[in-house]
């Protein structure tokens, strides 16, 4: 026999008082003795109460609830940080993932779902405004992570054109002068900024660009892309690689060919994923702390829905370079 959940109505038996306190004490309404709020919660653990949740969304009107959106094949590394900060504030942490066509219809709907936030986790360039998302999801707070530096929308990224210029410049700083280039997808906010990054810091330096192949992010496009710039015979002896992940297929391409890293060629990734330090060699790269970046995301989400009177910002973290075994000194 299945037995029957304990009901409001038992925990006011129990603690002596009326269900309408035991209401107010669930929903943390201020005017409960404190006195009285302990007897509640004895009471609720003495005889296993758990609040129904629907109900408590219809009189409250809030979920507790928080939502990431992310594009199909997104960057997850900060997830695990991002669910940790939301179940510490209190909120429950959800997860959509969506195609980009799926993206203003995702949006729209985010209203039914019963959630307070939303977190945007693009992979390629958004063309709404924050007003559109507002009207999309019918004035949901809303924090993007990634998002072009100085867009007026609540956002948290990282100066990606900064960490260019920092590898870039260390290559330069090395003696390097023949420096190509994989980048990320055209599309991409974080892709184009570092591209920017490098082209700039080559011309303040009076370096002409070397070779550019776009990739996806992703080891095999590392892989194709340096076979190609080994293949195409342009003299060269450092390449900046937009991201980790391709860094690594890199490395594989020129150790197939026989090339070594740093001697004939010195390499710096992007991101500082963990296996970066065990790669062969050690790969000198920009470091983004993700765990942070998640959890600011999540801190400035929560301060927006429950402070009207909270600013719209963007917060702009800094990458630091990590420099390891894959950059040296070239030899001519």
């Amino acid at each position: 026999m299945k037995t029957k959940r304990p009901t409001v109505r038992d925990v006011a038996r129990e603690a002596g008082v009326s269900y309408q306190t035991v209401s107010r004490v669930i929903n943390n309404d201020t005017h409960v003795s404190p006195a009285t709020r302990e007897r509640v919660m004895a009471a609720i653990e003495s005889i296993g109460f758990r609040p129904n949740r629907a109900a408590q969304i219809f009189q409250t009107e809030r979920s507790h609830t928080i939502e990431a959106v992310i594009f199909y094949g997104g960057f997850n590394r900060f997830l695990f940080e991002m669910a940790h900060t939301a179940h510490q504030l209190g909120y429950h942490f959800s997860i959509s993932a969506i195609s980009e066509d799926e993206f203003i219809s995702s949006l729209d709907s985010a209203s039914s779902r019963f959630v307070d936030g939303l977190l945007l986790i693009p992979m390629v360039e958004l063309n709404v405004t924050y007003d559109d998302l507002q009207r999309l999801t019918d004035g949901i707070p809303v924090v993007q992570i990634g998002a072009p530096l100085g867009a007026n929308i609540p956002s948290v990224i990282y100066a990606q054109s900064l960490g260019a210029r920092l590898a870039t410049q260390h290559l330069i700083d090395l003696g390097h002068r023949r420096i190509a280039e994989i980048t990320g997808p055209a599309l991409n906010y974080d892709a184009r900024d570092r591209h920017l990054g490098y082209r700039d810091t080559l011309r303040d330096n009076g370096i002409p660009a070397g070779q550019s192949i776009a990739g996806d992010y992703s080891l095999e496009s590392g892989y194709q892309a340096m076979a190609t710039l080994v293949e195409s015979g342009e003299p060269l002896t450092a390449v900046f690689v937009a991201n980790d992940s391709m860094a690594m297929g890199a490395l594989t391409a020129l150790r197939e060919r026989g090339i070594s890293v740093p001697d004939d060629i010195s390499i710096v990734g992007f991101d500082d994923i963990p296996e970066a330090a065990h790669f062969v060699p050690a790969l000198t790269t920009v470091r983004q702390d993700f765990n942070l970046m998640g959890k600011t995301a999540i801190e400035y989400l929560v301060r927006l829905i429950e402070d009207e009177g909270a600013p719209i910002q963007q917060t702009v973290l800094h990458p630091k370079l990590v420099v390891r075994g894959s950059t040296a000194p070239p030899r001519t």
